[in-house]
């Protein structure tokens, strides 16, 4: 049967789930970590370029030692634990939501606790400044570890009107993540319009790209692996599974 109708309505008696896909962080830098980080790239001449190295075609890319972050680089690094910690908080709450409905009240309780008292913890594989200008672009790829992230620190020179002319959707100089599936009844992409301050995290396989711009001057950005370690909250171990099956026992004795 085929049929059109207008008689749409916003029905009140759903709940609409969504299991799947990938979550994304944003966060600001605060402007201590911006100037920490802002120091390193003036300071970065020194440091080897892996520009033929990484997936990028860019002027330069260098790695963020330590040593170039200089002695108060620890806050870049709980910056990246913190939003690495928050992705990952994410995405252990929204599978807890969904769980939630099929537990008995015991597993449900025990899980709660697991959830209240671990502790995870972040590991950072590596950091690097990215320095772009026009033309310089990176093609569709993922990341290593599993959490990735990128920030921005400056903008080309007059990339505001460089948007505002394009003749169609702007997209130069944007980042684009790709979640490649098929765009049926949902979003396959979405590109971000980057903003000195910005930081975002997210999954490692999360496929993502950036257009090259036109403007004058130079963009600075940084990119980053992270793990976070943790025993799954989620996962009951093979005492609380007992636990739980004595109780229950108990209650049918």
């Amino acid at each position: 049967m085929q049929e059109v109708t207008d008689n749409i309505v916003d029905p009140t008696n759903v709940t609409v789930l969504k299991p799947f896909g990938p979550s994304i962080v944003k966060m600001q830098m605060d402007e201590k970590v911006q100037s920490i980080l802002r120091t390193a790239f003036d300071n970065n001449t020194d440091a080897p370029d892996n520009s033929n190295k990484l997936a990028g075609n860019m002027k330069r890319e260098f790695q963020l030692t330590k040593e170039l972050l200089g002695p108060d680089g620890q806050v870049f690094v709980d910056l990246l634990a913190s939003g690495s910690g928050k992705l990952y908080n994410t995405s252990i709450q929204d599978k807890w939501s969904l769980l939630q409905p099929t537990l008995t009240e015991e597993h449900s309780a025990v899980i709660q606790s697991n959830l209240d008292t671990v502790f995870p913890m972040c590991q950072i594989h590596d950091a690097w400044g990215n320095i772009s200008v026009a033309g310089d672009f990176n093609p569709v790829h993922g990341h290593g570890g599993a959490i990735s992230g990128v920030g921005y620190l400056r903008m080309p020179d007059n990339i505001e009107d460089e948007w505002a002319m394009e003749d169609h959707e702007p997209s130069t100089g944007m980042i684009t993540f790709i979640d490649g599936r098929s765009a049926n009844m949902g979003e396959s992409n979405i590109r971000i319009k980057p903003q000195v301050g910005d930081i975002y995290f997210f999954p490692a396989w999360l496929l993502h790209q950036v257009n090259p711009f036109r403007s004058s001057g130079e963009r600075w950005s940084f990119s980053f692996n992270t793990t976070v370690h943790a025993d799954n909250p989620l996962q009951l171990s093979q005492e609380q599974k007992l636990e739980i099956k004595e109780k229950i026992a108990t209650r049918y004795a």
